[in-house]
């Protein structure tokens, strides 16, 4: 399942067939991408995380970030590893009416050719490197399906409300509601449809509207159901709690329809499709509402509106207004013509930071200046070794850090442990000089390398001894076990891509690394070796540094 054809096939995606027999072309290509390393953002661009929009800078790896599966599924996937790096040279940049990108040229964009009538009628979308659709028509994907928790009702104060009437009246209350110190929901409104709403929806939760002092209106709450609304502050701003936002897609539209009533329009053009707009104070909320769309199949731009006097109830507050597109609108299309790919599409030079991270499904969720579209990553991903190990068990512990792969390890709770342990030969048996952190490893004599031979195989003998007898006398395999040393021998299969493979060399094969752990991945490298010769050209070429 690994090969340099694999390489070259996901870092050329572009073409209509895969390629069958690796060429020049392929083998400098996979140069290219091993001495480059990996394709960016520029520092502009931000990531969408399970919480909410993030800066580059501010992205410490530890998120789940959105991502779009094969099958068009909006997915939060944790990072295998993240890149960021100071680049000084070209990058392309992507501008159209709602598609907003900058990256290096080898960094691979989700779009679908447009240079066929099928291509423009069915657009098939796969991850291309950004130069191989400079200038040529092209579109790009804002959108994925959304799967999140249906939720029957909410138990709140002894009352059971259903989910979608609450998800509306939470929404309106994120525009138009307060929060007073008596337990009511109290509403300035003034328009009669906005008035109609608030009644409508409140008879459909079950509460009652009254008439307040000042013509306000208020809605009688208990404690559990004001604590809800509580959770639509950040401090003195309005936000949509977060737990709301993991909810299904029909929950999530009631939400929608509530903050659309609030501060939200809905522009109608004749022989053209609707577009909804919402206006707000709050940039973490208009950040959310734009997230709220993605989820509701639409994507949406977040942009800021100037002041003008007159305009509204804001005040002079800085005010965010997001667009939300018709589903229609959610891919966009650039470079149909010469005069649109000189204005769309460009080469610039860039001095700064670029970031990226990977995960599993290739694709992350990306913005700039408010435009958010997919896009994809690194093309070593898309291949995978598949080994089996036989180790002693405190080697197959230091290989387990290594995260980014998967084990199926052989277990003693279900099969009974074996009477294989290991026995360092006499030239592996060493002493440990030196401070913590700087150790040298010496030989030791000929006799004491005996004498620990011996003492471990005596070990190893009563150990095992001790556990037969438990597993005879009725103890289970799983607690009898526990007096097995670490130096008795495990098995695994252990399934890996090759720019994890690769990390894995390039730390368990230095000399600062365990001797033991050290031939394993010494044999790892000639497998490696053997099934991608050209990509580990490249990477010893590289000092052995994983891209």
């Amino acid at each position: 399942m690994a090969s340099d054809l694999s390489v070259a096939n996901a870092a050329r995606v572009s073409f209509a067939r895969r390629k069958e027999q690796l060429d020049e072309a392929d083998e400098g290509l996979i140069r290219f991408l091993m001495r480059d390393r990996h394709g960016c953002y520029d520092d502009a661009t931000e990531v969408l995380t399970d919480s909410g929009w993030r800066a580059w800078a501010d992205v410490t790896g530890g998120e789940l970030f959105a991502t779009r599966t094969i099958d068009g599924r909006l997915e939060y996937q944790p990072a295998l590893r993240m890149v960021r790096k100071e680049y000084r040279g070209h990058m392309i940049g992507f501008k159209g009416m709602s598609v907003d990108l900058m990256v290096t040229p080898d960094h691979r964009v989700l779009a679908s050719e447009m240079t066929t009538a099928i291509g423009r009628r069915r657009p098939r979308y796969l991850l291309r490197p950004a130069y191989s659709v400079l200038n040529r028509a092209h579109r790009h994907v804002t959108t994925a399906r959304w799967f999140g928790e249906a939720l029957e009702g909410f138990r709140l104060d002894g009352q059971w409300f259903a989910p979608e009437p609450l998800m509306r009246l939470v929404g309106f209350f994120i525009g138009d509601g307060n929060l007073g110190p008596s337990n009511h929901v109290v509403f300035n409104l003034r328009k009669p449809r906005e008035i109609a709403f608030l009644r409508r929806i409140a008879s459909e939760t079950g509460l009652e509207v009254r008439e307040w002092k000042n013509r306000h209106l208020a809605v009688p709450i208990g404690p559990q159901l004001r604590a809800l609304f509580a959770e639509c502050y950040a401090g003195r701003t309005k936000v949509i709690p977060s737990r709301l936002l993991g909810c299904s897609r029909r929950l999530l539209e009631a939400l929608y329809e509530g903050l659309l009533y609030s501060d939200g329009s809905v522009s109608v053009r004749p022989g053209k499709a609707d577009r909804h707009t919402y206006t707000t104070t709050s940039r973490r909320l208009a950040d959310q509402v734009q997230e709220l769309a993605l989820k509701l199949g639409r994507s949406a731009s977040v942009r800021p509106h100037r002041f003008v006097p007159g305009d509204g109830h804001l005040g002079t507050l800085p005010v965010w207004r997001i667009t939300i597109y018709n589903p229609r609108n959610s891919q966009p299309a650039l470079c149909r013509t010469r005069a649109e790919a000189d204005n769309q599409m460009g080469v610039e030079f860039y001095d700064g930071a670029i970031h990226c991270v990977e995960v599993p499904s290739g694709t992350l969720y990306v913005r700039r200046n408010g435009y958010a579209v997919w896009s994809g990553n690194t093309p070593f991903e898309h291949n995978a070794f598949r080994f089996h190990v036989r180790t002693p068990i405190f080697v197959a512990r230091e290989w387990f850090r290594h995260r980014i792969g998967s084990f199926n390890e052989f277990s003693m709770r279900y099969a009974k442990a074996t009477d294989d342990f290991y026995v360092p030969e006499p030239d592996d048996v060493r002493s440990q000089v030196g401070k913590p952190g700087a150790y040298s490893f010496e030989p030791v004599d000929e006799e004491l390398a005996e004498r620990t031979r011996d003492e471990l195989r005596e070990v190893y003998e009563h150990a095992y001894e001790t556990y037969t007898r438990l597993v005879e006398a009725g103890v289970a395999r799983e607690l009898a076990r526990a007096v097995m040393p670490v130096g008795a021998y495990t098995e695994f299969f252990w399934t890996v891509n090759a720019r994890a493979l690769m990390n894995f060399v390039s730390l368990r094969a230095a000399e600062t690394a365990q001797r033991e752990i050290r031939r394993y991945a010494d044999a790892v490298e000639q497998f490696f070796a053997e099934k991608m010769p050209v990509t580990h050209a490249a990477f010893v070429a590289a000092n052995r540094v994983a891209p």
